[in-house]
C-alpha cells in the first residue's frame, strides 16, 4: 500500500509540475512575442506587398478599356423641349439659351434625334436628385420630363 502511495504522490506531483512550467512559459513567451511583433512592425512601415494573380492584372487592363470607350455613365436628364420641322433648330437653341439664363447652374444638352430636336437638362445619377430640379423648373416649364439616358461624367474635384 505504501508503494500505491508513493506512485500517486509522484504523479500528483509530476502533473502539477508540468502544469505550473507550462504556466511560466506562457507567462515568460507572450510579451516576449509582443515585442518581436512590435519590432518587426516597425521595420515593415510603410512597406505594403501585394500578392495577386496575374490574370487579375489583365482583367483590370480590360476593364479600364472598355471604360475608356464609354462617353458616360447611366443616369437621368430632364426633357425640356423636343420639336421638328423648319424652326426646330432655332426653336431648341433659344429654349436652351433662356434655360441657362434662369438656371446657370444646371448644364444643357442640345441633341437631334431625326427630325426632333430636343433639349436636355442635367445630368443626374439618380431619379430621386432629376425629380428635386425638375420640381424647382416645373413652373417654368410645366411639360418637362425626366429621361434615362447616359449622361456625362461628373467632375474630378
Amino acid at each position: 500500500m505504501p508503494v500505491l502511495k508513493a506512485v500517486f504522490y509522484l504523479n500528483f506531483f509530476r502533473s502539477v509540475m508540468m502544469k505550473r512550467i507550462i504556466f511560466l512559459l506562457i507567462i515568460l513567451l507572450v510579451p516576449g512575442s509582443f515585442f518581436l511583433y512590435e519590432v518587426y512592425s516597425q521595420e515593415r512601415k510603410g512597406q505594403v506587398s501585394i500578392v495577386q494573380d496575374a490574370r487579375l492584372e489583365e482583367l483590370l487592363k480590360r476593364h479600364a478599356s472598355i471604360n475608356e470607350k464609354k462617353e458616360g455613365i447611366p443616369g437621368y436628364r430632364i426633357r425640356i423641349f423636343s420639336q421638328s420641322g423648319q424652326n426646330a433648330r432655332n426653336n431648341a437653341n433659344e429654349t436652351s439659351a433662356k434655360f441657362y439664363e434662369k438656371y446657370p447652374e444646371i448644364k444643357t444638352h442640345l441633341d437631334y434625334d431625326p427630325p426632333n430636336f430636343k433639349v436636355y437638362v442635367g445630368d443626374f445619377r439618380t431619379r430621386s436628385e432629376a425629380l428635386k430640379t425638375m420640381m424647382k423648373i416645373r413652373k417654368d416649364y410645366p411639360h418637362a420630363f425626366i429621361v434615362s439616358t447616359t449622361i456625362d461624367f461628373p467632375p474630378l474635384d
